[in-house]
């Protein structure tokens, strides 16, 4: 559902322009009389609206937005009855978009137009309130001429043709471990050239900020003149561009990458693009923010499971990865560390002891998964093994590092002894 927004986002521009035009030119008389830029703002603010009911969920944050919109309007001067009149027709637009986007999911259609009228619905409400604030403040407060008679008829055709509403499809990345891309379900398998997953590569990194392209060609061709640089990056992003886009026409812009004047990112905010660090990222801090032990488990369950190796694993000889990728690591430890002890808490030491040891693989001097590992062999009475994890402990540090187990892990091993004693 959310692609119908973020495609409707993506040609707002042209479409605002297309149906303000419309209506200012030769539509609806009532809505003739609307300022072209009051329309072309109601289309805009109804949209946000939408997209912030998406990333949010909640009542109270998109309610806080159409607040500001009655402030904005208010300064603005717009009145009462435009403001209104262009809420209401942004609202008929939306539905007729909505009824051609998902023309054939009647059950999406119908979750969507009680959304969207809920929300805008809302808006309208929220904005009365705000907008009788604002005038006071602003000393405008006055009588407003009375209105009779105005109907508004919702138009069939304020929308543009079909060709121009292809929606792109989901482009799902992996970056952990090996580099995969899938556009729908679909696995890309054929690169063709190593630069493209290079630029991708890149692009991810950025996790959607803007990236100069004299950036990237510093990076990836330093050794060549600027305008041989350049030369193999536009080679590199057409490449890149027809691996995740094959059906693109020609001069059409990328949906899934976006260029402002010489700097690239990926489209996160506009294209239906799913990354598995983001998505990592998200969990972790749900985790962290978890109202109950059992919901945490659950959340970093989900992260860890992302984890498949290294970030971007194989560009590992690439100093642009680095610091993203021992940033990642540290996180996925620390995650493991934190579950194995929640785990160790709901007495289940057979998974702890599995996490503990997936944090001592990517980091093998992680002394808070040595202790998670002694806890996890006293609840399952090995003693054997236990004695084994402190000695590994023990050495590891003492050959690599040349120190000796910290005092908190010490007293570690010596609660796990007493636990074992008392089975």
């Amino acid at each position: 559902m959310q692609q119908v927004v973020r495609v409707f986002h993506q040609l707002l521009p042209d479409f605002v322009d297309h149906v303000s035009e419309q209506i200012v030119a030769n539509h609806v008389p009532v809505y003739a009389s609307l300022p072209q830029q009051h329309v072309k703002m109601a289309l805009y603010n109804a949209i946000h609206s939408i997209e912030i009911d998406l990333a949010q969920g909640t009542t109270s944050t998109y309610a806080d937005y159409w607040r500001e919109v009655a402030v904005q309007r208010a300064q603005q001067g717009i009145s009462p009855v435009h403001s209104m009149l262009v809420t209401h027709l942004s609202t008929n637009v939306m539905t007729q978009f909505l009824k051609q986007a998902l023309d054939r999911e009647p059950e999406a259609l119908a979750w969507w137009l009680e959304r969207t009228h809920t929300i805008i619905s809302l808006g309208m409400l929220v904005m009365t309130e705000a907008r009788i604030n604002a005038l006071q403040q602003l000393g405008q407060l006055g009588s407003e001429p009375a209105s009779s008679g105005i109907i508004i008829h919702e138009q069939p055709n304020l929308i543009l043709p079909p060709s121009r509403w292809q929606t792109p499809q989901v482009l799902h990345l992996q970056a952990f471990g090996q580099m995969r891309a899938w556009r729908g379900s679909s696995e890309v398998l054929n690169w063709g050239r190593k630069s493209a997953i290079a630029l991708l590569g890149i692009l991810i990194t950025q996790r959607g900020q803007w990236i100069q392209r004299e950036q990237i060609c510093d990076l990836f061709w330093p050794d060549l003149a600027p305008n041989q640089a350049e030369a193999h990056f536009k080679v590199a992003l057409n490449a890149l561009t027809a691996v995740l886009e094959p059906e693109r026409p020609t001069r059409q812009a990328s949906s899934y990458i976006q260029r402002r004047n010489t700097a690239y990112r990926l489209a996160f905010d506009t294209a239906p693009i799913q990354l598995d660090v983001l998505r990592f990222e998200q969990l972790l801090q749900r985790a962290n923010h978890a109202s109950n032990p059992l919901e945490a488990i659950n959340y970093y369950r989900q992260a860890l499971n992302l984890y498949a190796g290294d970030f971007l694993g194989d560009c590992l000889y690439s100093d642009w990865a680095n610091a993203v990728r021992e940033q990642l690591r540290h996180h996925f430890v620390q995650a493991a560390c934190e579950l194995a002890q929640l785990l160790l808490a709901e007495q289940q030491p057979t998974e702890a002891l599995e996490w503990a040891e997936a944090a001592l693989q990517a980091d093998p001097y992680q002394e808070n998964a040595y202790q998670a590992s002694f806890m996890a062999y006293a609840q399952l009475g090995n003693r054997v093994q236990l004695q084994r994890s402190y000695q590994r402990c023990q050495q590891v540090l003492e050959h690599d590092l040349g120190l000796a187990p910290m005092p908190t892990t010490k007293a570690a091993y010596q609660r796990a002894e007493q636990t074992l004693h008392q089975l």
